[in-house]
Order: C-alpha cells, then structure tokens, then sequence
C-alpha cells in the first residue's frame, strides 16, 4: 500500500510546476487588487495626517503662554504633532507665497495671527471627535483661542474617492478570485484525471477511497501553500520596488514605503497564504473524489 502512494506521488510531479505556475499567477493577481485596496486605506489615513488644523490665537500672547499650551498639546491623545507659528512667521511666509512685500501695503501693521498647525491622528479624525477635539482646546485655561479651523470638506473628498477607488478593486478582486478558483480547481482536475487509471488499479487491489485520496490532497495542499507563498513574495517584490523608482506617481509616497509594515499589509499576506492553502485543499478532495467511484468504463 505503502508503495502505492509513493507510484502515485512521482506520477504527480510531471504536472506539478504547471499546476503550481498556474496557482502562483492566479494568487498573485489576487494579491495584487487586494494589496491595492490595503494601500488605498493607508493613503488615506496618511493624506488625512497631513492635513492641519489651525488654531488661531490673539495678537498679545506671551512666550510663557505659548510654552504652556505647547505643554497641552503635548498631553492630548489626538495630537500627532503640532507647530507654532509666530505673527513674524506668518508674515514671512505669506511674503514669500505673495511675492512681495505686503507690509508696505498695510503701513507696517502686520495682521496676520500667531497660530498653532496641529496635525491629528487618523483615528481621530471624525465628525464626533473633532467636535470633542474643538471643545477639549476652547475649554483649555491657559490661552483664548480666536478659531480653530479644520477643512473637513477636504476629508469628505478624499474618503469618497478613496471609497471609490477601493469598491473597484475589491469588485475586481472578488471577480479574479471567482476566476481563479474555476482555473485552479481545473488544472488539479486535469492533474488528477491524466492518473485516474491509477485510481481504478488501486480500487482494484482493495485500496480504500481515504488511502487513496491522501497523497493527492497532500500534493494539492502543497502546491496552494508554495503558489501562495511566491504570490506574496512577487507582491513584496513590487512593493519594495516602487519606492526606488526614480520616477512615478508612487515614486515618493509615503503610504507606499510604510506598507510592508503595516499590520494590515502582514494580516493580508497571512490570508493569501491561508486562501491558497485551503484552495489546493478543496480543488485536490473535490477533483479525487470525481473519480472514485465511477466505473471502469467511465474512466476509459
């Protein structure tokens, strides 16, 4: 019996690259539209750090003040960082966005604020806690606050085209998925019917169905692990690859060179390897069990 399932494990291999060639490039496109729909949520919550809130202060401020509300700042939960930004900077830096001074213009008076560019955590940056977030620096003792500012509107943009982008592919996705089992489940089909006499011959000398079946679930297993694992490889390959590129859209993001690191991004490779591994599985019971208990005849 022993010998049998070794003669039916070397007759597998001569179609064991093909099948695994074939599983690697179906996990890989998987993969790659779901990788698109984890960078997209990272980019999102990037773009969405980046944007300020201003917290604009009034014209008599002093050091002692600003240090102390530095000191606030510093405390909160929702603040990732934060800059100040003195009236003699804010007078700089409109100079230079205008081209010319403005100050000649206005007699010498520069009317532009001391202000605070606070930048918030993703996690925070929702309709409810920005509410708490604009009670929590009006309610501070230590400075009045003149306006605090966010570009909400900015965010409700980015979210929607964010949400759209990532319905596409995971539409794509659950399309390529569907695809791909059929053409994975029949490639271990044809695997396992160019040995289906070999089945009838092992019925015949009293090998049971469940002997019979173990070294082809066994190889289907393996060949779903091995695609998958060069799935993710090729898509770790691709990701480490943008960044270095001397040009592209992607070239310079920040979500892209913080992928790899993301729990998000791991949690996906683990499920590409666990899919593929399970999908060799399925496609090797259900391809072996086809030809189990046909007829002779049948199998002719």
């Amino acid at each position: 019996m022993a010998s049998g399932g070794s003669y039916i494990s070397s007759r597998t291999r001569s179609t064991f690259y093909t099948s695994l060639f074939i599983i690697s490039l179906v996990m890989f496109v998987l993969a790659l539209f779901a990788g698109v729909t984890v960078f997209s949520y990272v980019e999102l919550e990037k773009a969405q750090e980046d944007i300020v809130m201003m917290v604009t202060l009034p014209d008599k401020i002093s050091e002692e003040q600003v240090d102390t509300f530095e000191g606030f700042l510093m405390d909160q939960p929702f603040v990732k960082d934060f800059k100040y930004i003195s009236k003699e900077d804010a007078g700089k830096l409109f100079m230079e966005d205008l081209g010319e001074d403005f100050l000649k213009i206005m007699d010498g008076v520069n009317p532009l604020p001391a202000s605070f560019d606070i930048r918030l955590h993703s996690a925070y940056i929702q309709s409810d806690s920005l509410r708490q977030i604009n009670k929590t620096i009006l309610g501070q003792e230590f400075i009045k606050i003149e306006d605090i500012t966010y570009p909400m509107e900015e965010i409700k943009t980015l979210r929607k085209r964010t949400w759209e982008r990532t319905k596409i592919a995971i539409g794509i996705g659950l399309l390529v998925a569907l695809i791909g089992f059929f053409i994975v489940n029949g490639t271990v089909r044809l695997a396992v019917y160019s040995k289906r006499l070999v089945i009838r011959s092992m019925q015949l000398i009293g090998a049971t169905n469940g002997f019979i079946r173990r070294p082809f679930i066994k190889l289907g297993i393996l060949q779903g692990l091995l695609g998958a694992i060069l799935a993710c490889i090729f898509l770790l390959g691709i990701v480490f690859l943008f960044p270095r590129l001397e040009s592209g859209i992607y070239s310079q993001s920040e979500a892209i060179k913080e992928l790899p690191f993301r729990i998000e991004f791991v949690a996906l490779l683990g499920g590409i390897i666990i899919f593929g591994t399970i999908l060799g599985w399925l496609s090797s019971s259900w391809a072996v069990n086809r030809f189990l208990n046909k007829d002779l005849d049948k199998l002719i």
